[in-house]
């Protein structure tokens, strides 16, 4: 038996090593410098001889790591869609921002409400129970649509908000509140058209707050005032 290949070279003393590279396993650490190439052309040189030698072990973690080398390869050159940075951007803002606000309260009347309108014959037996209100709130209106299933504990509410006067106004990126007395419930933030979507378990005292800075403005809607579904 070659007594090099036994009791190898140790490349930094040049010594004689008493364990064979076989034997000494490398850690996750150095297999992850492996797999992106950044280890020096001497330990590269071990550690293949190293997987030659038939390290299952080894093997398996240097391909475990090549498999997740490959997957942030890819990621790093995926795209974020820029309205998708937008919106996260305003809600981090958002989060960080004071509760209160000086901007001038404006407050919403109801002007419809579908509860009034007469009743389909069937409906009251379906499972999903729809209601759709419209508010108006200074040159704005908010229509909304909540949605909630027969035996479910939480609400969708589904919403638009649009310039009566300016229809083509872009109200995108809007912060939608919803809190109960002082307290907030949840948040979204508006699309491209105004629309915005909340999932929340119904209480009392419920508004609806929209922040419009560029018009110094706040539209609230009083949710606690119109009919339960």
């Amino acid at each position: 038996m070659d007594p090099e290949a036994v009791f190898p070279l140790d490349l930094k003393t040049g010594k004689k090593s008493l364990m064979t590279e076989a034997v000494r396993h490398f850690d996750i650490t150095e297999w992850a410098d492996y797999v992106r190439n950044t280890v020096s052309n001497d330990q590269h040189k071990l550690m293949q001889a190293h997987l030659q030698g038939v390290c299952s072990k080894c093997e398996r973690v240097k391909g475990l790591l090549s498999k997740f080398a490959a997957i942030c390869s890819r990621e790093a050159s995926y795209e974020i869609p820029r309205f998708a940075e937008q919106q996260v951007k305003a809600m981090i803002g958002l989060a960080r921002a004071p509760r209160r606000s000086a901007l001038q309260r404006v407050w919403a009347s109801l002007v419809y409400d579908s509860v009034n309108d007469p009743q389909p014959v069937g409906v009251r037996g379906t499972h999903q129970i729809n209601r759709q209100v419209l508010f108006h709130a200074g040159d704005y209106s908010v229509d909304l649509r909540f949605e909630h299933e027969k035996g479910s504990a939480s609400m969708v509410l589904v919403g638009q908000i649009a310039n009566q006067k300016a229809p083509d106004e872009l109200l995108a990126n809007l912060p939608v509140i919803l809190v109960a007395g002082n307290r907030e419930v949840t948040r979204s933030i508006s699309n491209t058209f105004g629309e915005f979507q909340l999932e929340y378990v119904p209480e009392s005292d419920l508004r609806l707050l929209v922040p419009l800075e560029s018009k110094g403005q706040e539209l609230e809607v009083q949710l606690g005032k119109t009919p339960q579904l």
